[in-house]
């Protein structure tokens, strides 16, 4: 069966994240004045206290901590992504700025280069940009055109049998250049990132079985 909600774990997810790359993001967010007040004070307070006493304090502990403050603070800003065989666009909920200048608007399962998209607004929510920048970073061991996916009603399946939604491609179709797209894959359930002209301009989170 295929969860239409894995928007729940979507791009931004602290699972999807992983560990090692919370814990840096934290220290990121710590010091982002868009955040809440109080979660960026309690963000201080854990990695000051990681800092003095991390003899005493264990890997698990550490990681845990990092994990729980992120599900509180992504919490604030939980989107809800376009279920699979949804007709139309994505309903964008959020943008992303990374450091090179652009901008990617987001729903939480699909994150686009806003210059392909051209939304008639951006919304206003703000998330990290590090974090679409590790995902742009990480080793692929996969890589697929449009012509590689094959149509199974609401998803597309790739060659080794990963689903992905299928509204999120049809519109990818429609914006991009068909001949120059390139998905990255490393695994299931990781993020894809969406490569044009060699350029990475998106993520998307696969579907869950």
């Amino acid at each position: 069966m295929i969860d239409g909600q894995r928007a729940a774990e979507g791009v931004f997810s602290p699972r999807t994240i992983g560990v090692a790359a919370v814990i840096p993001e934290l220290r990121n967010l710590a010091e982002d004045v868009t955040q809440p007040r109080p979660c960026r004070r309690i963000l201080r307070v854990l990695l000051e206290t990681n800092t003095r006493r991390m003899r005493h304090v264990t890997a698990i502990a550490t990681a845990a901590g990092a994990v729980l403050i992120a599900q509180m603070l992504l919490a604030q800003t939980a989107m809800k992504p376009t279920a699979p065989g949804t007709p139309g666009e994505p309903a964008w909920q959020g943008i992303v700025r990374t450091s090179d200048g652009r901008t990617f608007v987001t729903d939480g399962g699909l994150a686009i280069d806003a210059a392909l998209a051209k939304p008639a607004k951006l919304p206003e929510r703000e998330l990290a940009g590090k974090v679409l920048e590790n995902y742009f970073s990480t080793a692929h061991t996969d890589e697929y055109g449009f012509n590689d996916l094959r149509a199974s009603g609401p998803i597309y399946t790739t060659p080794k049998g990963i689903p992905v939604n299928a509204t999120y491609i049809d519109y990818l179709r429609r914006v991009l250049s068909a001949g120059a797209v390139r998905f990255r894959m490393s695994g299931e359930l990781q993020p894809v990132v969406i490569v044009a002209s060699g350029k990475a301009v998106g993520v998307l989170m696969p579907v869950r079985k």
